[in-house]
């Protein structure tokens, strides 16, 4: 359990965040902020390179707008769903577990439930998108040192637990491979090697199966969105712009769609009654990423 946050931590956050947006944070102690193993476990949504506070910047100002339903509407209409209707914002929403039978249940940095559509929100910075856990040797306890797979989508055996599968995670009852046929349009009896969400793409395949789940037991489109900050040596910026993002999947879905915060603040201006909020949301978010790009250049 984190620690009680301070005054003073509290503070340092919310000068970090754009002030529009602070009412959508009803409780600063109990909120689900990002944490920093590194400094102590300690909240690092006070960091200029917080993508956290950068979707909090951003959602969270629309979520208390009172042009949202407009605002969202846009959204959807880009992303090619119904659009009508009022709408809601939540921010740091977890999976039920039962969608997807997972044990850590998938995060999301924002979700909008509208009446006829759902947008379902990954937000990214500096950063990449996160990997399958699998992969990666375990860092602690008896088993320490062992991975769990090998990187292919290929039947083989979990060293730490026996069980005998093509992915570890199904064989843990994590059902991500009943929907990833349907969407990505791939054999889930056939081998692929190296698996292809081993790296990067494991992050957008999961939030693209969390909207197809909620499409299913909600009974209304949904898409998963890749909110990016929009600089030029951003992982997930280059990723977009290099086509390894966005593009239809082999059955013809798009699977994730990829909106810079500049082109959201940009819809939000254009349909709201307010613009120079939307005006100065703008030059708050540009000025952080121009820090962040210089951060990045210069570690």
């Amino acid at each position: 359990m984190p620690d009680m946050m301070s005054d003073r931590e509290i503070s340092g956050i919310k000068a970090n965040l754009f002030p529009a947006s602070h009412g959508a944070i009803s409780d600063w102690h109990s909120f689900p902020w990002h944490r920093d193993r590194n400094r102590g476990n300690r909240a690092q949504t006070d960091k200029p390179h917080s993508s956290q506070a950068l979707a909090i910047d951003v959602f969270g100002t629309i979520k208390m707008s009172v042009d949202r339903d407009e605002i969202l509407g846009a959204i959807a209409r880009t992303c090619g769903l119904p659009d009508s209707g009022a709408w809601s914002v939540e921010l740091e929403w977890s999976a039920p577990k039962e969608l997807l039978g997972e044990v850590s249940a998938t995060q999301v940095d924002a979700i909008a439930f509208g009446e006829r559509s759902i947008i379902v929100i990954e937000a990214k910075f500096t950063e990449p998108g996160g990997r399958c856990s699998q992969t990666k040797p375990l860092a602690a306890g008896a088993n320490r040192g062992i991975r769990q797979c090998n990187g292919s989508y290929v039947v083989q055996r979990n060293a730490v637990n026996d069980r005998v599968a093509r992915c570890a995670l199904t064989a843990k009852g994590i059902r991500y491979w009943e929907s990833i046929p349907e969407i990505f349009g791939i054999d889930a009896t056939e081998d692929l090697i190296p698996c292809p969400f081993v790296l990067d793409d494991f992050q957008w395949m999961r939030n693209a199966v969390v909207a197809h789940r909620l499409e299913r037991t909600h009974g209304k489109p949904a898409i998963a969105v890749a909110a990016f900050a929009d600089g030029m040596d951003f992982p997930t910026a280059k990723k977009v712009r290099t086509g390894g993002l966005g593009q239809p999947s082999r059955s013809g879905i798009s699977t994730v769609v990829p909106l810079s915060y500049q082109s959201i603040i940009s819809i939000a201006r254009s349909v709201s009654r307010h613009p120079g909020l939307w005006e100065a949301l703008a030059v708050w978010v540009t000025q952080k990423i121009e820090t962040a790009e210089g951060m990045f250049n210069h570690p």
